[in-house]
């Protein structure tokens, strides 16, 4: 259960900061870089535990953590790197327009963050009503 509870704090931290990134940080490009490093960086986290722990890889946050990782955030970063020259308007990440996939990594990143939410209660719940039984 912690598992979850710590990596739900991670995930509603990165919500926080990213906006402080780019307030922070002027050049778009660079706060996108520091930005997309941390959300590859919690994505690489997912995939860790899942390959450290057998339970954790059954669970929502696991996959949910693959999709993010290898959907989202690993080809927005890449695209990005390798067309750093161009406007984000001007970008294309899997075949959609730089802002209609941002706006798709918005809604995987929200599917991460409701999946470590079940997992959590679904932890919680085990942990109350079947004590004995630890995961």
């Amino acid at each position: 259960m912690k598992r979850f509870i710590w990596l739900l704090v991670a995930e509603l931290l990165i919500v926080a900061v990213v906006p402080i990134i780019f307030i922070t940080i002027h050049d778009r490009f660079s706060a996108g870089m520091v930005a997309g490093t941390i959300f590859i960086a919690i994505g690489v986290y997912i995939v860790f535990l899942g390959f450290k722990d057998l339970t954790f890889r059954r669970s929502l946050s696991f996959f949910a953590g693959l999709l993010h990782l290898f959907v989202s955030a690993l080809p927005l970063f890449i695209t990005r790197l390798i067309e750093y020259s161009k406007g984000f308007d001007d970008v294309q990440v899997l075949g959609l327009p730089g802002p209609a996939f941002h706006q798709l990594s918005t809604t995987i990143f929200s599917i991460l963050i409701l999946a470590t939410v079940t997992d959590l209660t679904r932890a919680w719940w085990r942990q109350r009503h079947h004590p004995h039984k630890l995961n």
